[in-house]
This record gives C-alpha cells, structure tokens and sequence, in this order.
C-alpha cells in the first residue's frame, strides 16, 4: 500500500509537466508582474532599434543618389548646389539617427538590466515561498524532486532572458517587416524567395534547441551531485574532517570528473546542432544571393540607380540578417521556456499533507492523549517500511523513551507525530481526534520539539532561542530564563553582544560554538515553546552534551515533559531508566514495551542492549 501511495504522487507529478507554450505563457505573465515599467519601455525602443538600420539605409540611398547627381553637375557653383539639394538635410538625417540609435540601445540596455534584477528577485521569491509552503519533507528527500528543484533554481536566473530574448525577436520583426515590404520594390518574388529558404532554419533550430534541454535535463543529478561536494569543500561544517582525513583530493577529482562528464555531454549536443544549423544555412545563403544579383545586373543594365544598388542590396541583406535573428533569438525563447518550465513544476508542487485550517486542536488538558493504530509508512523511493503497523499509546503525563539500533523507526515515529509526513495506512490521534483532520500550524504549535538533526542557524543567540517562540522573540527575560535553565546563561554573557551576538563563522563578527552549545540552544528553543505545548518530543537531545552535564540537562527536559505528553529517543539508555515507559523498536516494528525493570526481567532485546552499553562504563 505504501508504494502505491508513493507511485500514485509520483504520477501526478508527472502529469503536471508543463509545455513549451505554456510555460511561455506563464512566464511572460510573472516577467510582466515583475517589471511592467521595464517592459512598458522595452517595446518602443525595440520598434525603434529594429526599424532604425532601415531608416539608414533609406537616408543612405538619398545621400548616394544626391552626391552621384552633383558630381555629374560640375564644380562651378557646387557649394550653392549643395545647399540646394536635399544632401545636407540626408546628411544630417544620418548624423541624428546614428546618435538616437546609439542612446536607444544604451536606454535599451538599461531597462534590460533592470528588468533582469526585477524578474530574478521576483522567481526566485516565490520558488521561496513555494519550498517554504511545502509543509512534509517528500521536497527534500526524493532525488527526483532534488533535481527539479535544481533546475528551477536555475532557471529562476534564466527566467529573465525569455523576456529580452521576446524583445529580441520583436526587435528582428521591427527590423524584418519593413525591410521585407521594401524588397517588394525590386520584384514581387523576391519577399518570397527570401522567407521561404529561411524555414528550414527555423525548423532545425527548435529541433537542436531540444535536444540541448534534454542534454541538461538528463545532467540535472550530475549538476546536483557537484554542487553537494563544490559546499563539502567550501563549507565551514566539513572544513575539518575534510583536512584532517585529506579530502580535498579526492572530492576535486570527483568534482571534476562530473565536470567532464557533464562538458562532454555538452560538447556533443552543441557540436551536432551547430553542424545542424550550419547545414540549414545553405538555402538561406542561396535565397540572398539570388535578389542580391538581380540588383547588380539591373544596375549594371541602368534599371537602378547607384543609390537604388545600395538601398536594395542594403535591404536584401537586412532583411536576412532581421530574419535570422528572429530565427536565432525563436531558438532562444524555445530553449528559455524549456529551462523555465522546472520553476512552474516546483510553484505548482502541492504538499502530500492536507490540512483543515480552523479545526483546533482542544485548547484544555489532553483525555486520551495520541494513539498510532496500525500505522505504516514508506519513504518515498523506500524499498521496505520505515514504520510496520505500529500500535503505540501515549498519556498526557506520561514520558516515553523510543529505543532501537539506527534505522529501527524512531525518528520516523517522530517525524510522523509532528506531521512532517502522514502515514501511508493506519491513523494517529490526538485526543481521539485524527492528525489530518486538524490545523496543521496549530497542532505544530502544540509540540515543543529537538530534533536529532538540530540546525544551526546563521542568526544571533536571541534569535537561535527566539525561533522557538517568534512571540517572545524580542522578551529578554523570557531567552534569558531559557537559557540559565539550560546551562546558556554563562555563555551568552561571554558573547560580544550577547543575545544579539551572531552566531557562526558565516556571518561578520560571527562568534562559532561547540556542539554541546549548539544542542543547548535547540533546547532552549523547545523549552521557550514549552509552556503553550501539549506534546514534547526530544530526538537524542543530549547526543553532543557531555555526561557530566548530562543529568542536568535531563532534569530540564523532565521539567518540561511535565504535564505533558513527552516522547523522547536517545541512545543512551540511562535516560531510559527515569523514564515512564520504554518502546522498543526494531525494523520498524514495536518488540518489546515496558518499564526497565520489566525489560530487563524479559532478557530480550532491551536487555542486550542495555547490558552492552552498560559494560562499556565498566
């Protein structure tokens, strides 16, 4: 049943791919509420920096014309002829353009950059917003979603080009449409002849744009994979062991073996398209050279005038290169939307958990407290269970310790209780109440949690503590009693500045901690969070504190579990001892239940484990 449950979100993934239009579509939409100023002032100027190069050429065929007919007039009386003529008007015509041409593409350029600072910020907020909505882990933990997420971070930076790459293309219209109309002048086949051999262009450009997506998208995972070692060897949280077990070497080969692979595949996709485009450029050559000859003979027959040679052949050639842009900047809006499309995939991701906002959880004490009835859960991806039809009942008041070797199921229990994942079959209750039936940020709100995993966040102290309780962030009085209950007090009087010291070398003036220090905070976190909570869940929240501080630490944890329903994991079986009852798991099964001195009377697994862990003290 799990797997099904798995595959069946799987394939609605797969369902929700989003094509090529319309991802252009979208993104159009999201780079016009972005930048809809910059857009605003992109389209004149591009309908002004396309036309303009024909605009030349037509002052050109006056200037050329004028100077052909007064060199043939003789010298006397030139300058009044000159001034006569149209020349100095053609002339300052040229000068005018060739400057308002130069400020439009400097006005052009900075509405593009503007536009690409808006439009980046914008994707990137609200793939932020996206993740951050995600209310389970099935983001973080499938490789597959791993790699959408990859390649929607970079296609949030190439979101951006799609819009100027548009421009572009209505700059090569701007510039194309006119040009094309004005060859009619030379014969009616000749606009013809100049579209018709470009199509095959366009054709294998789209063709040569795909298969260079499919290039990226296959090397996605590689891409990934590189990024994981590039922040091993950057990062200060590995900087350590990568030194003292000499790394470096290693990870660099590895990095740049992925490298290789990855410019191979690159080197491959790229040589065969551009062999590709080369080939198709053929009928287009031909199509140019064509018009083009017809102009010189009929010049050389007296049909054009010089000034016509130049105005035709001038537009033959613009009309090609307008058309190859439109052709060239096409491939590139193909290959933008196909990078783009992971961002919508990952805006439209929706969270496996659902949610009933309004529906509370029961504000007095807990009757029945939380059962788990038949519950059993895969990882997604997961060839066995992690959980196999757990039963597990836990009273308000009462505190629990989970024990089992690594993988037994322990964290995953955890994980299921604070609603990070919901079971693949059986359900878990709150005060006989089903977890999915309630508000899901109210029931969190219910829990004070350390997780095994604790983060270590780049903040200040205050806001390390604070983070449990973003009501009393600011409550000097309240962190600071938090963290005199668990052994902080000290330290933070010997920070910098305190609370608002900041903690981790990432950060400037950044103080670093041990990673006793580090656990004490997650616990002052849980323990701020302490009095509105109803369930306390500890996973291993003294796994880096030292034995000699240990009792203590558990006094503080045994303060806070009282009242409470307290669900604690750890290793270390002496805190198993004081607890109220013990659970212990193994393949993702409950073996044995019972206080310690129960199961140490049942000589099964408990009982080795402890008498194991007990001689290593001896």
């Amino acid at each position: 049943m799990a797997r099904n449950h798995h595959d069946c979100y799987s394939l609605k993934r797969r369902r929700q791919t989003i094509g090529t239009a319309d991802g252009v579509k979208r993104a159009l939409r999201l780079v016009w509420q972005a930048a809809p100023q910059e857009i605003l002032t992109l389209v004149p100027l591009n309908l002004f920096y396309g036309a303009g190069p024909v605009l030349l050429l037509l002052v050109g065929k006056v200037v050329i014309d004028e100077v052909t007919r007064l060199a043939g007039g003789g010298s006397q009386g030139l300058w009044e002829q000159v001034a006569a003529s149209r020349l100095p008007w053609a002339m300052g015509a040229f000068v005018a353009l060739i400057f308002v041409l130069d400020a439009v593409e400097s006005l052009r350029a900075l509405a593009i950059d503007n536009l690409r600072d808006r439009t980046t910020g914008e994707a990137r907020r609200r793939l932020l917003i996206a993740v951050a909505g995600v209310e389970d882990l099935s983001l973080f933990e499938s490789p597959e979603n791993l790699n959408s997420l990859q390649l929607a971070d970079e296609g949030a930076g190439k979101l951006w080009s799609l819009a100027t790459s548009m421009g572009r293309v209505t700059v090569g219209l701007f510039a194309f449409v006119p040009a094309l109309a004005l060859t009619a002048g030379i014969a009616w086949w000749v606009p013809l002849v100049l579209f018709l051999t470009a199509l095959p262009s366009v054709v294998l450009h789209g063709q040569v744009e795909d298969r260079s997506y499919e290039v990226e998208k296959a090397q996605a995972g590689n891409v990934r994979h590189m990024n994981l070692i590039e922040r091993m060897v950057l990062s200060e949280i590995y900087a350590k062991e990568v030194r003292l077990f000499r790394l470096q070497d290693l990870l660099l080969h590895r990095w740049h073996s992925r490298l290789q692979t990855k410019l191979r595949a690159q080197r491959t996709a790229r040589t065969r398209g551009a062999w590709t485009i080369i080939g198709s450029s053929v009928p287009g050559a031909l199509g140019a050279f064509v018009p083009y000859a017809y102009v010189v003979f009929g010049a050389v027959g007296g049909h054009y005038t010089p000034g016509d040679l130049a105005l035709y052949a001038g537009l033959v050639f613009q009309a090609r290169r307008s058309l190859q842009l439109m052709v060239y900047e096409g491939a590139e809006v193909h290959q933008a939307a196909l990078s783009v499309s992971p961002v919508f995939q990952v805006l439209d991701f929706t969270s496996q958990l659902s949610s009933v906002p309004g529906v509370t959880v029961s504000p007095g004490p807990l009757g029945s407290g939380i059962q788990f009835s038949r519950v059993r859960f895969s990882y997604p991806g997961g060839d066995r269970p992690a959980l196999d039809g757990i039963d597990l009942k836990v009273k308000p008041g009462e505190i629990v310790v989970l024990v089992g070797e690594n993988g037994a199921g322990k964290t995953t229990l955890t994980k299921l209780l604070c609603r990070l994942y919901d079971p693949d079959a059986g359900d878990i209750t709150w005060d006989g109440r089903n977890l999915r039936s309630l508000d899901i940020h109210e029931l969190r709100e219910r829990i004070a949690v350390v997780v095994q995993d604790y983060s270590r966040f780049p903040v200040t102290a205050r806001e390390n503590i604070g983070f449990g309780d973003l009501s009393q962030l600011d409550d000097d009085g309240a962190l600071l009693g938090v963290a005199r209950e668990v052994g902080l007090e000290k330290t933070i009087e010997e920070l910098p500045h305190g609370l608002d010291t900041p903690l981790g070398t990432m950060l400037e003036g950044g103080t670093d901690l041990s990673g006793g220090q580090w656990q004490r905070f997650a616990i002052a976190r849980a323990l701020l969070r302490q009095p509105k909570a109803e369930l306390v869940v500890l996973d291993e929240p003294t796994a880096a504190i030292d034995p000699q501080s240990e009792h203590k630490v558990f006094e503080v944890l045994r303060t806070m579990a009282q009242g409470k329903m307290a669900l604690v994991v750890s290793h270390r079986l002496s805190l198993a001892r004081a607890s109220d009852r013990i659970v212990v798991l193994d393949g993702g099964r409950i073996v044995e239940e019972g206080t310690h001195d129960e199961l140490m009377a049942m000589r099964g697994l408990y009982h080795t484990m402890f008498t194991r862990q007990a001689s290593s003290y001896v």
